[in-house]
């Protein structure tokens, strides 16, 4: 998904990371504090066990009687049948001779007679002085598939384009945005920034949304045009009215920044809760800290942790780590160092240097996790490769056996294949 770069503020003057930049607060090993209860395991349902064997004959009761029988009963045995009628039951034979009956015929006189073949229906038959490189298939049906965008999806770039440049030359609105995509990205074609910007103004001038939004980051970012902050605003206007969920996420950063909108923290609000309803999880993120500040909405950490946490599950790295902190603190959720340990690894691995640095302290006193020294020296090594210092963590890993200080040193070098 494109998006509007991080050429706008992160939000006002509270960022994700410097919202992640919160302490968190090491508990002293032996200061108490509740016990985290870990779910139980699940149990697999025992098979179900069929007891005996199969039942004797005699005990299997007999089926019904069928309906509309009268209530006659079914015979269960050889002396309940029946009988047979006798011979002399049986109708006659019919009397006479095969010389009574009409003669055959003399196979010699037998001819056979000639079948008319079919003839064809002049309608049809096929016309053999069609050039053969003029057929092509029937149009799709509305709303049938469409053979060019899922050629793309598969990779089939010339294909997809072969499939769809006939088509946007005949005004189709879909095909226009596909083949200012397969320009735009360079999908099989030399890239043309040019060329792309073109196709989109066509579809977006028709009303196609995703064009409108794609042409709106042509002018954000100056890619076959001129950067125009204000067209790429009304461009994510139009697309945002259409639904477009993207743009609705970086309109909502227009107005909170306030350089091509006036500052409107509530509208930017509106724009976030729907992108964030529909799923995004950077507006997600961003929608959390609102929350957080109360800017544009009535503050609430309830809700800023519960779109934080649904950010996090969907992979924004930022979120894990405000998410983790908030979890290791008890910030507007229960205190869970176990659960912050967890997403703090996650976003560790992701190579966030705050996470790293984070989890490298919890790792040296054992918060949430079992004490683990070359661990935590191998995760403080990798932040401050990032760029993030810590004096403490400088100190601790000076305390620690130079065996350790090597084998941390290889699992950093190592990461992220260990």
């Amino acid at each position: 998904m494109m998006r509007g770069s991080l050429f706008l503020l992160a939000v006002a003057a509270g960022s994700g990371a410097a919202l992640a930049q919160e302490p968190i607060v090491l508990t002293p090993p032996g200061a108490g504090g509740p016990p985290v209860v870990e779910a139980p395991a699940p149990v697999a349902p025992a098979a179900p066990v069929i007891a005996g064997g199969a039942p004797p004959a005699a005990t299997v009761p007999l089926p019904p009687p069928r309906p509309g029988g009268g209530g006659e009963a079914i015979a269960t045995t050889a002396t309940d049948l029946p009988a047979l009628p006798s011979v002399e039951d049986l109708p006659a034979l019919p009397t006479g001779s095969f010389a009574d009956s009409e003669p055959l015929p003399d196979p010699a006189n037998l001819a056979a007679e000639p079948v008319p073949l079919a003839q064809p229906v002049a309608e049809q038959m096929p016309d053999t002085n069609v050039d053969l490189a003029t057929l092509a298939p029937p149009p799709l049906k509305p709303g049938g598939p469409d053979l060019a965008y899922g050629a793309f999806q598969r990779g089939l770039y010339l294909t997809a384009f072969d499939l769809a440049i006939k088509r946007a030359e005949a005004g189709d609105v879909a095909a226009q945005t596909l083949i200012g995509l397969i320009y735009e990205g360079g999908y099989g074609v030399p890239q043309d920034f040019v060329e792309a910007l073109g196709w989109y103004q066509l579809a977006a001038k028709a009303g196609d949304r995703e064009a409108q939004f794609a042409l709106g980051m042509m002018y954000l970012q100056g890619r076959g045009t001129k950067i125009d902050r204000h067209k790429a605003a009304d461009y994510f206007e139009l697309a945002a009215q259409r639904g477009q969920v993207a743009a609705m996420y970086n309109l909502a950063l227009i107005y909170l920044e306030g350089a091509v909108r006036p500052v409107d923290p509530e509208l930017a609000a509106q724009f976030l809760q729907r992108a964030a309803e529909a799923g995004d999880g950077d507006a997600q993120y961003t929608l959390a800290q609102l929350y957080s500040q109360g800017l544009g909405v009535e503050a609430s950490e309830a809700l800023a942790v519960d779109w934080l946490a649904s950010a996090a599950r969907l992979g924004v790295v930022p979120a894990q780590v405000e998410y983790a902190v908030r979890l290791f603190n008890g910030k507007g959720i229960a205190k869970d160092e176990a659960a912050a340990a967890r997403w703090f690894e996650r976003a560790a691995n992701a190579g966030d240097p705050i996470a790293q640095n984070r989890l490298a302290r919890i790792l040296a006193v054992g918060a949430g996790q079992p004490a683990a020294p070359v661990e935590a020296a191998k995760w403080h090594f990798l932040a401050v490769e990032a760029g993030k210092q810590d004096d403490w963590l400088d100190s601790f890993v000076s305390g620690l056996t130079g065996e350790q200080r090597q084998a941390a040193v290889a699992a950093a070098q190592r990461w992220p294949a260990n």
